[in-house]
């Protein structure tokens, strides 16, 4: 019985990284939220958070306005940050002039190569979710996120200016490779298909979910609940699982 409750599951790489029995609880928490950096920034984190991360109206606002960008990497003029956020491994976070990240809303840059990336005027919507693993995951100036969406991938997601996504949007989905058999799927690796590329001024709409390695031109309409895992030509309007070309935007 002892062996069987001492027996580990098959679990991914993320998994395996959080129950590593070789270090402490605490050294597994603070990798998860400053990553590699110091104690001392990791306590001055932590404590800010406590003190802040709760607090509602304009005192809370203006506090976390004057706070939070001590731990970016890099924070433009003027950014508003809502209550209940998490931001995890700050330092690997840049956000331009203007953003506004709404209650509850999640930035994650989890891995040694990741990196998160928000130009000037972006803003992400209430409970959504941005996690770069051990990748860049860029939106340009102007991107407008909707509530409940999650951009998350192990390879590049690049996003153009002034595009827009609706609520509970899915962008940057990979699968777990079928290989060996004898490993549980969920051990397997990933398969990376070289990211998400998405133009300017496109619209994807609710619950659309665009697949690891699509290229999507300038000017395109996802429709709602698409599924696409095929590149979207610019000024095209795809709808449909699989997502098919319906017409083109200068179509008269």
């Amino acid at each position: 019985m002892e062996e069987l409750l001492s027996k580990k599951p098959a679990m991914t790489k993320q998994q395996e990284k959080f129950s590593d029995s070789s270090k402490s609880g605490l050294l597994l928490y603070k990798e998860l939220v400053v990553g590699s950096g110091s104690w001392l920034s990791f306590l001055g984190y932590e404590f800010s958070s406590l003190l802040i991360n709760g607090l509602s109206g304009l005192l809370g606002f203006g506090l976390r306005e004057k706070i939070y960008p001590l731990f970016l990497n890099k924070c433009g003029r003027r950014p508003a940050f809502g209550k209940g956020l998490v931001i995890r491994q700050p330092g690997k976070i840049s956000l331009g002039d203007k953003v506004l990240i709404d209650d509850y809303a999640t930035l994650d840059a989890r891995g040694d190569a990741a990196k998160i990336s928000l130009g000037n005027h972006v803003t992400v919507g209430r409970f959504s979710t941005i996690v770069s693993k051990s990748a860049d995951v860029s939106l340009s100036d102007g991107v407008n996120i909707g509530t409940y969406a999650r951009i998350a991938s192990q390879s590049r997601i690049e996003i153009g200016e002034s595009t827009l996504i609706a609520a509970y949007a899915y962008i940057g989905p990979g699968n777990h490779q079928i290989g060996d058999s004898d490993t549980p799927l969920i051990s397997q690796e990933m398969e990376i298909r070289g990211g998400v590329k998405i133009g300017s001024q496109v619209w994807i709409g609710t619950r659309a979910t665009i697949l690891d390695g699509v290229t999507i031109g300038n000017r395109a309409i996802i429709g709602e609940h698409s599924l696409v895992r095929d590149n979207v030509p610019e000024g095209a309007i795809v709808a449909g699982t699989p997502a098919r070309i319906i017409k083109y935007i200068d179509d008269r």
